[in-house]
């Protein structure tokens, strides 16, 4: 199978560039590639960039790790994870985006490491499932705890 270049785009991510880091919004560069013998196309993006996802993988561990261990509310996980200062009034107090990478993590669409839960659990205990499993993959050579750290640092070997 021959695969040639198709093209570059940029896409947008969001995401502090370090635990405790300004959350910022960064544009990355991906590559498309079509297959010569069928003619579909792959995209290739850095590792912090995943599938239909906004925010890098890190910051989505880190964001679940404050949310679910360090016990932060979804307002002020939001201020240390998106640039985006201006949100809509209904969405001020409630950050939904949490939950459902909790789903997608379920569904196995995202971080795919991550084993399942039990059925039933709520979102913010498989959160913590999920973020303590997270930092279990950060490399010997991450900062040591806590483990809202271990998960920033682990996401890209959870994915």
């Amino acid at each position: 199978m021959a695969l040639h270049g198709h093209g570059t785009r940029s896409r947008q991510v969001l995401g502090p560039a370090r635990p405790g880091g300004a959350p910022r919004q960064v544009e990355v560069r991906v590559r498309r590639y079509r297959c010569q013998a069928c003619g579909a196309t792959c995209t290739v993006a850095p590792w912090e960039v995943w599938t239909r996802r906004l925010y890098s993988l890190a910051a989505i561990a880190w964001a679940l790790a404050l949310w679910a261990v360090v016990g932060l509310g979804l307002a002020a996980v939001r201020g240390r994870v998106s640039p985006w200062v201006h949100v809509g009034a209904t969405s001020a107090r409630r950050w939904r985006t949490p939950r459902a990478w909790v789903e997608a993590v379920a569904e196995r669409r995202l971080l795919v490491r991550v084993r399942p839960w039990p059925r039933g659990w709520a979102a913010r205990r498989a959160a913590a499932h999920v973020a303590s499993t997270v930092a279990g993959h950060a490399p010997p050579s991450a900062p040591s705890p806590p483990l809202a750290v271990q998960a920033f640092w682990g996401a890209v070997h959870a994915a």
